[in-house]
């Protein structure tokens, strides 16, 4: 079924989700840039269909079908976005899967709302992204961003690049998640990652394993993936840690 959250604040959120039989939702946050069509959500989606579980995709503010534009988004938005959606469109424990900065928001939803979480899987998990991105611009491009409020950086693809606000990077220092001792996630946790990823240093998601709070956690690193994680190879590791985490979760205890 696909809809329309309206939020409090006047967005508009396009969902995408299914009921299962078991009392069990995966959710799906997506990257940067990306949506709840990516490869990795439709797979997801089959193979909650498969199993059972029910399954919730969305896009943030600012992508897919949402409403607003990228450039409106800030950390604290789309950490609200994920919120909106967990509280009134799930039922049920929750496996959240979080891609590249879906994977900061994944965290931040799972400290928000512990008695929900039944475990993580990020793939490329950024976490505090900003930092690095800050510290990559040149001395014009810092320019930019302070008279301007916004910076485009090239990828390679398109001809202007990604936008970056000011308003972003602000709001990210308040919800930077590696610099504290600890988080407090209990539930079983897998980082997936590729050791090929050019967007996010691999040791972050070991810095992720060594900051939360549980003991069972796992960092998988495919030799030959990048970031996407997207290959028909990536999403057999994926199958592999869904099937071993629900099994787990389902275990009697």
């Amino acid at each position: 079924m696909e809809g329309i959250l309206e939020t409090e604040g006047g967005q508009r959120l396009s969902y995408r989700r299914i009921d299962g039989k078991k009392d069990l939702t995966v959710v799906f946050m997506h990257g940067t840039l990306s949506d709840k069509n990516a490869s990795k959500s439709l797979f997801l989606e089959e193979f909650c269909k498969e199993t059972g579980l029910s399954f919730t995709a969305f896009d943030f503010l600012g992508h897919g079908e949402s409403s607003g534009v990228y450039t409106d988004g800030t950390i604290g938005k789309w950490r609200q976005n994920a919120l909106d959606v967990i509280d009134r469109l799930t039922k049920g424990r929750l496996i959240l899967v979080g891609s590249s900065m879906g994977g900061w928001i994944m965290l931040l939803s799972a400290l928000a709302r512990p008695d929900r979480i039944a475990g993580l899987i990020g793939m490329a998990a950024a976490p505090d992204f900003t930092i690095d991105l800050l510290n990559s611009f040149t001395d014009a491009q810092k320019k930019d961003l302070r008279e301007k409020g916004i910076v485009y950086i090239p990828n390679g693809w398109t001809e202007e690049g990604d936008p970056w606000t000011a308003e972003l990077l602000d709001d990210a220092e308040r919800y930077l998640l590696l610099d504290k001792k600890t988080l407090n996630i209990v539930t079983p946790v897998t980082l997936i990652h590729g050791a090929k990823d050019d967007c996010v240093p691999v040791k972050t998601s070991f810095k992720i394993m060594n900051s939360v709070k549980s003991d069972n956690v796992k960092v998988i690193v495919l030799k030959n993936s990048g970031h996407r994680l997207s290959e028909a190879s990536d999403l057999a590791v994926l199958r592999s840690v869904l099937e071993s985490l629900v099994s787990e979760i389902e275990a009697p205890q």
